[in-house]
């Protein structure tokens, strides 16, 4: 049985608004007289590093002349160097040094010392004095006396040697490590005028790298500018493309036998196959 099904056509016309397309014609147009006349797409040429100070290159400069007047033997770098020709010590140090060494290896001799000799000589005057007055001057009493004091003068003033002589090794002993010590201080002092030059040139590195990188950056700019401009255009292009456009579409019609026994399209569906 033919079922008498008709087709039903439904067209669609999704053109933008008819008001709106003057408006959407007028965007696409600006949006191409922009892009012909490079709006957008202009490179900043000039450089955007930030160049030294006035106060920055003064104090350069102070740095640079300060160093320059000490380096190479000439100024403080001279002096260093003859601290470290010295083993670490200046001057007036090495004199105490050499000082301090003469004691400590010296020899006693008792004889060598004025100031002894001067005490004995008091010391024997009172003694000489003392024997006298009691009527013993010239005795064995007086002569053991003068023995016994001379003896005891002796005796303490080896001591006294000996008590100098040790501080004088220990003190010679604390002044080579002294020395050692600032014979690493004389070359770190040495080097700091070239240290001082090497962080004026690395300001000078760093400025020049930047200067580089902002002349890379123009030209990057120079070469993908245009592109990116392009890119503006189609996407604009692209987008209105879309707010227009013809749809049409083809759908079969109900079995109107069908629809008459209450199935619908549910029915042609399930049914169709049958008649």
């Amino acid at each position: 049985m033919n079922g008498g099904g008709s087709k039903t056509t439904t067209q669609s016309n999704s053109e933008p608004w008819k008001a709106a397309q003057p408006a959407l014609k007028q965007g696409i147009g600006a949006a191409q007289n922009l892009y012909n006349k490079g709006v957008g797409a202009q490179v900043y040429g000039d450089s955007t590093v930030v160049p030294w100070d006035a106060k920055t290159i003064q104090g350069q400069n102070a740095i640079t002349n300060s160093a320059n007047a000490n380096i190479g033997g000439k100024g403080l770098s001279g002096q260093l160097q003859g601290v470290i020709n010295n083993g670490g010590y200046n001057a007036g140090q090495l004199e105490a040094l050499n000082n301090t060494r003469s004691v400590a290896n010296g020899s006693f001799n008792i004889n060598e010392d004025p100031g002894f000799q001067q005490v004995v000589d008091l010391a024997r005057n009172n003694v000489n004095a003392g024997a006298s007055g009691a009527g013993r001057y010239g005795s064995g009493i007086h002569q053991q006396t003068m023995g016994n004091t001379i003896g005891d003068l002796g005796a303490r003033q080896y001591q006294a040697f000996q008590q100098r002589k040790d501080a004088a090794n220990s003190n010679l002993f604390n002044m080579g490590s002294t020395g050692f010590g600032q014979l690493g201080q004389a070359y770190s002092g040495m080097k700091a005028p070239a240290s001082d030059l090497m962080q004026v040139g690395a300001m000078n590195e760093d400025l020049a790298t930047r200067q580089m990188n902002d002349k890379l950056r123009i030209f990057n700019e120079q070469q993908n500018r245009p592109w990116e401009n392009l890119s503006r255009l189609q996407a604009i292009a692209s987008g209105a493309g879309q707010l227009g456009g013809t749809q049409t579409q083809s759908q079969p019609g109900q079995n109107p036998f069908l629809t008459a026994l209450g199935y619908g399209a549910t029915g042609a569906g399930l049914l169709g196959g049958m008649f």
